[in-house]
């Protein structure tokens, strides 16, 4: 009986260990996890471009690239955009790298969870802009534009 009580206590032990902040976003929605998701770089890039860094000349953000996580990526069109009227399905992460002066310097995402969108802005060295709980306070002025797809407006302009 001591030694299965052992047992047990080494395998919970194990796999409460185990857990990487943010390495899965099923289980962590702290904006710590939310920033280690958003500087993941395996992400698809808009349109397959790694390269080409976007003017950000219609939004707040800036010089930017786009990435998606596969979830997000598989709701895309062969043509790279959402479908009008579509929708990303639960999980969906997408980020914007954001540069200034030609540094990577914020990653703007957003991350589905419940039907509804987690916002935020957050520096490469993790100083948050804005975090999830007010991200949406913020963001929504600009997401909510018409022709937005699913509160994405990137596809409007590129």
């Amino acid at each position: 009986m001591r030694q299965i009580s052992w047992i047990c206590c080494c395998v919970i032990l194990i796999i409460s260990c185990t857990k990487k902040v943010g390495a899965d976003l099923e289980g962590s929605y702290s904006d710590k996890a939310l920033f280690d998701s958003a500087h993941n770089q395996n992400y698809r890039y808009y349109k397959n471009d790694s390269i080409t860094i976007l003017p950000g000349t219609h939004g707040p953000h800036g010089t930017f690239k786009l990435r998606f996580n596969s979830i997000a990526y598989r709701a895309l069109t062969d043509t790279g955009k959402l479908p009008l009227q579509g929708k990303f399905p639960e999980g969906s992460f997408l980020v914007k790298d954001v540069y200034k002066n030609g540094v990577l310097d914020i990653y703007a995402y957003m991350y589905k969870r419940n039907g509804n969108w987690l916002w935020g802005e957050v520096h490469t060295t993790g100083k948050f802009e804005y975090g999830s709980k007010d991200g949406a306070a913020v963001c929504l002025g600009c997401h909510n534009q018409p022709g937005n797809r699913d509160n994405a407006v990137s596809f409007n302009f590129y």
